[in-house]
């Protein structure tokens, strides 16, 4: 199961910017819609201005003739002058006009005014160019028939056509107020940017906010879990932490939970120390006794006719060494199993020649016994150089004195075992019958023991091995000699490098 900070985590970053996805959208297409209607409107409120400035225009012309005489009476002389006299055209630059235009084009709007037989009486610079349309009223849509009779200037304009109807001196006279559709696209983006781009940072700055928030309040989590990956089990001492309200009845519920963990693992070891001293004494007795009626058969005159009873003797008291063998082995992996890691006063930088003389020294007497020879070998020029780590040494004679006991025990008679110091590893290989493959991965299994084996042995002793390497941070790697090469290896080396072949 993902953790609810991870969980919390990819719910808000996915689920806030599709919130703002959809806000966002709908925000555009309202104010794409708005925008549009504000511009329409504009085009339309320019339009009625040039109805009536536009017949203004004229009077003044009038006027400035002297023409003070009726005008039914000079038609004929006015319709001959409005024949000869051009369009006005008006050309006004944006860099002509003050105050804060912002990005204002002068393509942005234009207009045009044509009496009713299309001739273009006023307009400007961009109007001059628009299609004369006598019959249309209203905007020009893509989809009106009309819109296909524009010319390709007027194409790229936003058209509205009006007619003069009120006025009887200028009736039918059409107007046009158009505006450039580029240039109406680009203001709405920009209105639509500057409506989203402040939202946009907004939401990153808001999931910065919320990823910050959530991992500063999980980090009280996270420092309980790192107090209780390096707690002990026998350690009883409180967590003390700033912790949210919810999670203090669960802090609370731990400290009582190690209290009672310590008291069952002070229950635990003390009644493992006690049982194994307690059955230390009724089996070195019950050895006594077998050992005395070992001695008492062996001087009875008839020995040969007591042969099975002396070998039933001889089992009982295999089997008491068997049980001591066991006590001690429990004894033990149950001192050593709670560690959680080697404390650093027990560390030293030792002496491996020292040390592995005083393991042979142990083991060569049950080595005589069986005519094994023991041998070790330095596979570097420098002493100094074998496996440079901190070690507890008292847990490393036991590990190197099981192994080398163990593979005392397995092998045949006159058998060679080769102690090998090497720069990252330490190597114990004989030349006996191995090991099958299928069983090499539970060779450190408690109480395990291949099929066959008729030595005395408890199943325990590669468990301690494999126990103590995991406390010293190395690697504990069983394997058979490569062939045509018979025998079986241990290896205990570094986790950093690999163990150099042979």
């Amino acid at each position: 199961m993902k953790s609810i900070q991870q969980r919390l985590l990819i719910s808000l970053l996915i689920g806030l910017p599709l919130l703002w996805i959809m806000t966002s959208s709908i925000i555009a297409w309202r104010l794409w819609h708005e925008v549009n209607e504000m511009n329409d409107t504009q085009i339309t409120q320019v339009a009625r201005y040039l109805i009536g400035v536009a017949p203004k225009e004229e009077d003044d012309h009038y006027e400035n003739k002297g023409q003070h005489e009726d005008r039914d009476e000079h038609e004929h002389e006015v319709t001959k002058d409005k024949k000869e006299r051009p369009a006005k055209i008006y050309d006004l630059k944006s860099d002509h006009l003050s105050g804060d235009l912002g990005d204002a084009k002068d393509d942005y709007m234009g207009f045009a005014i044509w009496d009713k037989e299309g001739r273009l009486l006023m307009a400007d610079n961009n109007g001059q160019s628009f299609a004369f349309l006598s019959d249309q009223h209203g905007f020009v849509e893509v989809h009106d028939s009309a819109y296909q009779r524009l010319n390709p200037f007027s194409k790229h304009w936003r058209l509205f056509y009006i007619h003069d109807e009120h006025d009887s001196r200028h009736k039918d006279r059409v107007i046009a107020v158009g505006q450039n559709l580029d240039s109406r696209h680009e203001m709405m983006v920009n209105a639509m940017t500057v409506q989203v781009l402040p939202m946009l940072i907004g939401l990153l700055a808001f999931i910065g906010l919320v990823i910050w928030l959530i991992r500063r309040g999980f980090m009280p989590l996270t420092q309980i879990s790192a107090e209780l990956a390096q707690r002990q089990p026998q350690d009883d001492s409180p967590i003390i932490a700033d912790v949210p309200k919810e999670i203090q009845p669960l802090v609370s519920a731990l400290n009582v939970l190690f209290v009672k963990v310590a008291e069952t693992l002070e229950r635990e070891q003390r009644f493992t120390a006690d049982a194994s001293h307690e059955l230390r004494s009724p089996l070195a007795a019950l050895k006594l006794q077998a050992d005395l009626l070992q001695q008492q058969l062996l001087k009875l005159p008839d020995i040969e006719s007591h042969n099975q009873l002396f070998y039933h003797t001889q089992e009982i008291s295999n089997g008491i060494d068997r049980a001591t063998h066991l006590v001690d082995q429990l004894l033990i992996l149950a001192k050593i199993e709670p560690q959680q890691y080697l404390p650093p006063e027990q560390l030293i930088q030792p002496d491996w020649l020292a040390l592995t003389d005083i393991v042979l020294s142990d083991v060569n007497r049950l080595a005589r016994e069986k005519h094994i020879q023991l041998k070790r070998t330095v596979l570097c020029d420098n002493p100094a150089d074998i496996l440079p780590i901190l070690i507890n040494p008292i847990l490393f004679k036991l590990l190197l004195r099981n192994l080398l006991d163990n593979a005392i025990r397995y092998c045949p008679k006159g058998a060679l075992i080769e102690l090998q110091l090497d720069v990252n590893a330490i190597r114990i290989i004989d030349n006996g019958l191995g090991v099958e493959p299928d069983q090499l991965a539970r060779l450190s299994e408690r109480f395990y023991r291949p099929a066959g084996q008729s030595q005395l042995g408890s199943g325990l002793g590669l468990s301690i091995v494999n126990r103590i390497t995991e406390l010293h941070n190395l690697s504990l790697v069983f394997d058979n000699r490569p062939a045509p090469e018979v025998g079986f290896i241990v290896t205990v080396s570094t986790k950093k490098q690999p163990a150099r072949p042979l």
